[in-house]
């Protein structure tokens, strides 16, 4: 190949957006949790010891993407009663709906900050749920802290709520570090 054929060859590589960055969710570092608000005041509050899935970071904007898995059953609250009634048909029906899901393809990155619109499936239903995301440290190499908050009404996705079991508002907040992109 002669030396224009380089040229263009490297060129055509240079418009070839960078792959995305991406980071994979390690359940020891990694908090999926949830509050129940009841007239605005925390009513219940619970994270899940268990997540999987992983995140991309294109800085491109094109390939950005998340995807969360969370088995229900790996609920933790502070209670063994709470527990057992959020896990219950009364609430989260986990062995009737197994897993809860996040996945976003529609990603508007910033410098440190992102705003996933993705569909979330819960209790068997699925809905559009926009998440704020605070990234720090996330580089091509290198550990990458993120924290994302959004929320959801219970009634959206079929769960009861009421007065003796807690208002429709509930806050989400998934955190942690992961390792170096792959």
């Amino acid at each position: 190949m002669r030396y224009g054929g380089w040229a263009l060859l490297g060129f055509l590589a240079a418009l070839h957006p960078a792959a995305a960055e991406t980071y994979r969710l390690d359940p020891a570092n990694t908090r999926v949790a949830f509050e129940v608000l009841h007239f605005g005041i925390p009513w219940a509050s619970a994270h899940f010891r268990s997540v999987s899935g992983e995140f991309a970071i294109d800085r491109a904007g094109a390939a950005s993407r998340i995807d969360v898995r969370v088995p229900i059953a790996s609920l933790e609250c502070n209670d063994p009663r709470w527990n057992a009634r959020l896990l219950s048909a009364e609430w989260l029906d986990a062995q009737r709906y197994p897993q809860m899901l996040y996945r976003a393809d529609r990603i508007l990155l910033g410098d440190g900050w992102a705003m996933a619109s993705g569909l979330l499936t819960l209790h068997g239903v699925t809905r559009e749920v926009v998440l704020d995301v605070n990234l720090r440290g996330c580089k091509s190499s290198g550990a990458c802290q993120f924290s994302a908050h959004g929320r959801i009404r219970r009634s959206d996705f079929g769960l009861p709520h009421g007065f003796w079991t807690g208002g429709d508002q509930v806050e989400i907040s998934i955190g942690g570090t992961v390792g170096g992109a792959s």
